[in-house]
Parts: structure tokens; C-alpha cells; sequence
């Protein structure tokens, strides 16, 4: 049997009408993709797409993984007449509530009719009491919602509404480079910036023999592909443990840290000139660990000239963890991996730039850089 799934997007309705048009398309686009290899029709109308399929609930699924999706709906079409729109919902209350249940009729309209919305919640109300005995009105905290949508000569009658990621379609605000470490905070820092509608490239710095989350980067990477709106996500995976070997044995034990992730920005701004990528994404919080102090974070945004977007500064790692659980990174970002054993017992945390400048002008970690680059492993999801 055929379904049909409402879709709903929110900020995008706020744009003016040409970035509006231009980022409803968009949005169909990513759907199509995401949907790929599901038979259905797909139609959008100002601020609603309607998918119908029959595979509802794997393209629901899929769905509510696509950036700029708010929410999305299984609903049962019908005529947009109290007759046609009290029978549809009588049905599909009869499925969800049982003697001694609450609930409310919740209608919204768009279009010219000749009822109102109070006039629907009236007579669907009123149907359902007569039709289902031991069952009660309840508008404040209902045990079910029956909701209907009525829009020009069709209504869509509802009582599930799923969260989509909301945000703006990916691909609309261009393509950055996410620095992916394998740990917690790095996978959600790249979704987070997904779904302001930026599309990612990844890129891991394979730091071994100091350390070792490759796996890990890799099951992060692969969970975070399944929210690219049925596009690829590439990732680079780029041999930097010699890069750290130098920075070890030839500077300031303080700084390794520091310079190390220097040494990293300097990489993705490579990366993203290949790429043509217009800014770096980290996942760092500020003051979670010493190189991330606000005075470390400034010497760190000094190694390259591309712009350095941190989405989680400002969370806590609660915060971080939650939306992690829901992107699906939390797990393989939590198995056991070897700690950096570069790491310094005591590593700066209020770095002064001209020091670390004068540090790395007598390392000359380019050649190094350029050379662990040009073996990177470029894979895609």
C-alpha cells in the first residue's frame, strides 16, 4: 500500500524568495538521494514535500538523516471535507486509542475552505468520542494527538512526528575540512556543521606508533556518511607520525602539543585547497584540555589563513556525548585506543606565539608535511 510521508523544513521558509527556491531545491535534491533505490513519487509545495512510497518506513528511516529535514509525518491522505476528513480520522484514532485513552484534534490549514480549523477539530472531535467509547477529550496533555493538515483539496491526517536534523540542506553554505581525531568531540563537530549545510571532507592524521585510532576514525566516519543525504563523504587518512617523531625529538617538550596541531591545520589547509574547501573545522571545547585555552586556541589559528570553525567552544562534554548518541558516534568513539604517547607530562597553556614560531622555524616541518600529504590515503564512504 502506498503512504505518504510529510516532510517539513523550517528556517529555510525564512530566506528571501530566490535563496528560498534555490535552497528548496536543494533540499529535494538531497531526498531523491537519500531515497535512492526506494520506489516513490516526491512533490513539494511552499514549505511541505510529500513522499509517497510504498517502503514508508525505511524511507522514514532515511528521512529524518537528511540535513534540513525538521520533522517528518506517516500520514493517510483524504479529500479536504469535514466527511472525508472526520471518516480518514476516526480510522486512524481507532488504531491508536483504547477506553480510559485522552486526546485532541490538533488541525492546521493552508489555503481558502470554506470550515475553519476550529470547525475540523470540532467534527473530528466529536466523531471520535461517538465512534470509540471510553475515550475523553483532553487538550492540555493528551495521551494521543490526532493531527490533520489540511492544504488546498487534500488533508493528511497524522499522529507521529518524527525528528529530522533540521538546519539547512547539505551543500548549500559549501564544502569544509573536518579534522577527525577518532575521539568524541571531532564526529560531532563535523554533523554539526552538516547541518548548517556544509559538506565535509575528513581528515584523520594517523599519528602512529604514538597513537593509534585509525579504527576508530574510520566507524566514525562511516557513521557520519549516513547523514550526507545519500551523497559520498571523503576522508584522508595521512601518515603523521614521522611529523610527530620531529616535533618530539626537536622541540620544547611543553609545546608538542601545540605544534603538533599546527602541524595538523597546516595539513587541512592543504587539503582544502585540493578540495576547494573555504574553512577548517576542530573539535575542540574551550579549556577541556590545556592546548585548548583561549591563549592556545589564538596560536593555533596563527598557523594557517583559512578560518577555524570550532561548533562546539561552548558545550559541555554532557552536551557533546548526547549529540553524539544521536549521530551514532558515541560508541566506536568510546572503544579502548592507545593514548598519545607524545602527549608531555606538563604541556604548555598559555603559549606565546613568537616562541612557537622560533620552535618551528628550526624544525621546518613543510618538507615533512608536504611529504606525509603526499602518501594520504584518500577513501570514500
Amino acid at each position: 500500500m502506498v503512504e505518504t510521508i510529510l516532510v517539513r523544513y523550517g528556517e529555510l521558509a525564512l530566506k528571501s524568495e530566490r535563496v528560498r527556491r534555490r535552497f528548496e531545491r536543494c533540499l529535494v535534491e538531497n531526498i531523491k538521494a537519500a531515497l535512492k533505490g526506494i520506489d516513490h513519487e516526491l512533490r513539494g509545495e511552499r514549505g511541505r514535500i510529500f513522499v509517497e512510497t510504498p517502503s514508508a518506513d525505511e524511507a522514514i528511516e532515511r528521512l529524518v538523516r537528511v540535513p534540513g529535514v525538521v520533522s517528518v509525518s506517516p500520514a493517510v491522505k483524504t479529500r479536504a471535507t469535514l466527511e472525508g476528513m472526520t471518516s480518514t480520522a476516526v480510522d486512524v484514532a481507532k488504531k491508536v486509542l483504547e477506553p480510559g485513552m485522552s486526546f485532541a484534534v490538533r488541525t492546521r490549514r493552508a489555503g481558502e475552505h470554506e470550515f475553519t480549523s476550529r470547525d475540523v477539530d470540532a467534527a473530528v472531535g466529536s466523531a471520535i468520542l461517538a465512534a470509540i467509547p471510553g475515550v475523553r477529550v483532553d487538550l492540555s496533555a493528551p495521551d494521543e494527538e490526532i493531527s490533520i493538515e489540511v492544504r488546498g483539496e487534500s488533508a493528511y491526517v497524522f499522529t507521529e512526528v518524527l525528528q529530522g536534523p533540521g538546519g539547512l540542506p547539505l551543500g548549500t553554505q559549501g564544502t569544509v575540512v573536518a579534522l577527525l581525531s577518532g575521539g568524541i568531540d571531532s564526529p560531532v563537530a563535523a554533523w554539526l556543521m552538516m547541518k548548517r549545510g556544509c559538506r565535509p571532507v575528513l581528515v584523520h592524521l594517523d599519528a602512529r606508533p604514538y597513537s593509534d585510532a585509525r579504527a576508530r576514525a574510520m566507524a566514525a566516519a562511516r557513521a557520519l556518511s549516513d547523514w550526507a543525504a545519500g551523497g559520498k563523504m571523503a576522508m584522508y587518512v595521512v601518515p603523521y607520525g614521522e611529523v610527530l617523531r620531529a616535533i618530539v625529538e626537536r622541540a620544547p617538550r611543553r609545546l608538542t602539543c601545540l605544534l603538533c596541531k599546527r602541524g595538523m591545520y597546516r595539513i587541512a589547509e592543504m587539503v582544502a585547497a585540493r578540495e576547494g574547501a573555504l574553512g577548517i573545522v576542530t573539535g575542540e571545547v574551550l579549556g577541556q584540555v590545556a592546548s585548548q585555552t583561549l591563549a592556545n586556541l589564538r596560536v593555533l589559528d596563527a598557523a594557517v589563513d583559512l578560518p577555524v570553525f570550532r561548533p562546539l567552544l561552548g558545550l559541555d562534554k554532557v552536551e557533546v556525548e548526547r549529540i553524539a548518541r544521536r549521530l551514532g558516534t558515541h560508541e566506536v568513539s568510546t572503544e579502548r585506543a592507545m593514548p598519545c604517547a607524545a602527549a608531555p607530562k606538563r604541556p604548555e597553556t598559555r603559549a606565546d606565539l613568537g616562541r612557537v614560531l622560533e620552535a618551528e622555524r628550526k624544525l621546518d616541518l613543510a618538507p615533512l608535511l608536504e611529504e606525509a600529504l603526499g602518501r594520504a590515503e584518500r577513501i570514500s564512504f
